[in-house]
C-alpha cells in the first residue's frame, strides 16, 4: 500500500483527509458512483477490496464519498488501512480516467475500447455474432437494441461503450457494463448462454432462455402440461392440450437456437437424438425441473424434422402446424438428418 503523502505542516490524518476530500468531491455525481468498490479495485493496482467483517450489501462508491475521511472510520467502521485502501482505489480510478481522457483523438479511444472488447471475447471464447434476440436481456434493452439495429453480441458491446455516459440508463444496462468491463463470468452467464468453467456459448443454456422470456403464466402452463404428460395415468385422466405458446413462440425460438449452434458445432443436432447425451448436457443448468421440460421440448423440436426414437412424442409432433421460415427449415432438416 502506498505511503501517506502529508502536505506541509499537516499531520498524517489531516493529509489523508485532504486527499480524501479531493477525490470524494470529484466522484460525487460521476458515473463511478454506482459501481462496486471491489469491481473498481480489480482495475487498479491499489489492492483487493474487502470490508472488515465480511460482505456488506450495497458496497458501492456512493456509500462512502459523502462522508469525510474521519467519518469513514467512525460511521462506516473502516479500520485505517481499509480507509486508506479505499482512498487509493478512488485515486487510481481517476488517474486512469485522466490518462484515458488524454489519449487524444476519438479514433484512438475507439481503438483501445475495441481492443478491450476483443480481449474479453477471446478470453472466454465467445461468439461475436451471437444474436441478441436469443439472449436473456430485459425487454427494455432488447427493444432499444432493436430500435438501434444492434443485432449481435459484439455490436452490443460497442453500443454499451457508445452510450456509457447516459446517466438515465440503469438495470440490465448497468449490469452488462460491469460484466464487460470486469470480465464477470457470473454476470455473463445471467444474460448469455455461457457455462461457468467452459469456453463459448452453449445450446442448453440458450434454450433455457426460451422459457425465461415467457411470462410467469405461460411458464406455469408449460410446466403443468409437462407434469401431466409424464403422469402414468394421463390416458385415463382429463386430457390437457399443448399450451399454444409452445407452438407460437417457444418452438420457433428453439429452432433458431438449433440453427445457430448447429452451424457452428459439427453434428451437434445429430447427437441431440441421444437422450443420455442430451440429459448430461442439460445437467449443467442445475435445475432438474427445467431440465426435464427442456429435454421434452428439444425432442419435440427434433421430431418435427425427423421421427424421434421416443414414440411418446409422436402424437404431439402431429399436432404442430408451424409455418417455418423456408431457409431455416431446409438447413435444420439437413443438419438434423445428417448421417
Amino acid at each position: 500500500m502506498d505511503t501517506v503523502k502529508p502536505g506541509l505542516g499537516l499531520s498524517k490524518m489531516e493529509a489523508l483527509s485532504e486527499r480524501w476530500d479531493s477525490v470524494a468531491f470529484r466522484a460525487q455525481g460521476s458515473p463511478f458512483e454506482d459501481l462496486s468498490v471491489s469491481c473498481l479495485a480489480k482495475n487498479t493496482t491499489a489492492g483487493t477490496w474487502s470490508r472488515p467483517g465480511g460482505k456488506v450489501s450495497g458496497d458501492i462508491i456512493a456509500r462512502y464519498i459523502y462522508f469525510s475521511f474521519e467519518e469513514l472510520i467512525e460511521i462506516e467502521k473502516l479500520d485505517l488501512n481499509s480507509a486508506i485502501l479505499l482512498l487509493e482505489i478512488c485515486e487510481s480510478t481517476f488517474n486512469y480516467e485522466d490518462d484515458y481522457d488524454g489519449l487524444g483523438s476519438i479514433q484512438e479511444i475507439d481503438t483501445q475500447a475495441y481492443a478491450q472488447r476483443m480481449r474479453f471475447v477471446e478470453e472466454f471464447g465467445l461468439y461475436q455474432d451471437y444474436p441478441i434476440k436469443l439472449s436473456n436481456l430485459d425487454r427494455d434493452l432488447l427493444h432499444l437494441c432493436e430500435t438501434e439495429e444492434v443485432n449481435t453480441f459484439i455490436e452490443l458491446m460497442a453500443f454499451l461503450d457508445r452510450i456509457a455516459d447516459k446517466a438515465w440508463m440503469g438495470g440490465c444496462f448497468k449490469n452488462l457494463q460491469n460484466v464487460f468491463a470486469h470480465g464477470d463470468e457470473n454476470g455473463l452467464q445471467k444474460y448469455f448462454p455461457y457455462r461457468l468453467g467452459h469456453r463459448g456459448f452453449h445450446l442448453p443454456e440458450a434454450v433455457s432462455f426460451c422459457l425465461s422470456r415467457l411470462t410467469k403464466r405461460e411458464q406455469t402452463e408449460i410446466f403443468e402440461y409437462h407434469k401431466w404428460r409424464n403422469r402414468k395415468g394421463r390416458f385415463i385422466s382429463r386430457r390437457l392440450e399443448l399450451p399454444p405458446i409452445v407452438e407460437k413462440q417457444v418452438l420457433p425460438e428453439i429452432f433458431e437456437c438449433m440453427h445457430y449452434f448447429g452451424n457452428r458445432q459439427l453434428r451437434l443436432l445429430v447427437r441431440l437424438h441421444d437422450s443420455v447425451y442430451l440429459a448430461r448436457e442439460l445437467m449443467y443448468l442445475n435445475d432438474p425441473q427445467t431440465e426435464g421440460v427442456l429435454h421434452w421440448l428439444i425432442h419435440l423440436a427434433l421430431g418435427v424434422f425427423k421421427p424421434t426414437r421416443e414414440n411418446e412424442f409422436a402424437d404431439e409432433v402431429k399436432e404442430i402446424t408451424i409455418k417455418y421460415d423456408s431457409d431455416i427449415y431446409k438447413d435444420l432438416n439437413s443438419m438434423v438428418n445428417e448421417g
